[in-house]
Formats: C-alpha cells, structure tokens, sequence
C-alpha cells in the first residue's frame, strides 16, 4: 500500500514531495512554473501537482543548480537540456570538478576581500592627496 501522500502509481503530491526534498511548497510551484517541461508533472484530482520519482529528483538538482552553482533562470534550464533523460547532474559524475568549483569560488572572494581594501586604501591616498594639495596651496599663497 502506498505511504501518505503517496497513490498506488509512484506519484507523489505536493506536500510529500516538499517533505522529501526539504523545499517549500511554495518553491516546489516557482520551480513547476519555470521548469515545467523538466519537471512533466501530472495532475490529479482538482488539479493537484502529482510528481514522478524522477520529478522529486529533479527539484533537488534544479535547487542545486540555482542555490549551490549560482546559475541563473536561463543557465538552469540549459544545463538540465543537456542532461537529457538522467536526472543526475554533470557535476555529481565529477567530485574533483566540485572541489576545483569551491576552491574557485573562495579564490574569488579572496580578491573580492583584496579588491575592497584596496579600495579602501585608494580613499585614504586621495584623501592625503587632497589635504596635500590644500596645504601646498597655503603655502604658496603665502
């Protein structure tokens, strides 16, 4: 017999479905609006998302793309394209290409931190620079 939530045929509702994945309802429906041609959810009674197995997975790595890769809308639905039928990510075949990710990406917030203290430090020149000049101007004036 099938679980809550859960019909005879595998399908999962909405509330099963965010309790598997950890994703709000509300994120599940974003996510079907946007990506509804991955997700092929079906419909039940009065209309009720039903999800595949298949389609529970692909929440998870639509999630992934979007909040632990950083990719955008348009970059998500590309990369899933190119997954074809697997709902397996690339990057999961690939650990070493997710560590090089992260070292990459502490590598740019490194200079990021870098790029704001030198930021920093340029004010502090021009503002040295500008009391300088001030003080340059008296004397001459003088």
């Amino acid at each position: 017999m099938a679980g809550p939530g859960e019909q005879e045929t595998g399908l999962v509702t909405i509330k099963e479905a965010a309790r598997r994945t950890g994703l709000p309802a509300s994120t599940i429906r974003f996510y079907d609006q946007q990506f509804e041609e991955f997700l092929a959810v079906k419909r039940g009674a009065g209309r009720r998302r039903l999800f595949t197995p298949q389609a529970v997975q692909r929440l998870l790595d639509i999630q992934r793309l979007l909040k632990d890769e950083g990719l955008s809308l348009r970059q998500t639905r590309q990369a899933l394209a190119g997954q074809g039928a697997p709902a397996v990510p690339a990057v999961a075949a690939a650990p070493e290409a997710v560590g090089q990710v992260e070292s990459l990406r502490a590598e740019v917030e490194s200079l990021r931190g870098e790029v704001r203290s030198l930021e920093r430090r340029l004010k502090d020149l021009k503002e040295i620079q500008e009391r300088t000049l001030a003080l340059v101007g008296s004397i001459t004036r003088a």
